[in-house]
């Protein structure tokens, strides 16, 4: 039984620290785009389908599209794992008395 907590707290760990590397690439790149032009990568073209290539040769616009979620629009998303309440808060003495 403990191997296999084991192996999901390994598999959550692995899964936040190549979520984690991913945007720090992605953060890198963009701060590129402004201090080192020459180092930047655009993002790859999307390639448009034929109903969309006879829309814009029409001159037309296209639909937006939805904009990838997470952080930073790059679809990476930090999760929590325990989503209950935090417990209440330990009980206090009683209010503040000077002692003169």
């Amino acid at each position: 039984m403990n191997r296999k907590e084991e192996n999901e707290d390994y598999t959550a760990l692995m899964a936040g620290n190549t979520a984690a590397a991913q945007l720090l690439k992605y953060a890198k790149n963009r701060l590129n785009k402004f201090y080192n032009p020459k180092l930047y990568k655009p993002p790859p073209k999307r390639e448009l389908t034929e109903e969309e290539r006879i829309v814009v040769n029409n001159g037309g616009t296209l639909a937006p599209t939805a904009a990838p979620g997470g952080i930073a629009g790059t679809g990476i998303g930090l999760t929590q794992k325990n989503q209950d309440a935090p417990p209440p808060p330990p009980k206090q003495f009683g209010a503040y008395k000077k002692k003169r």
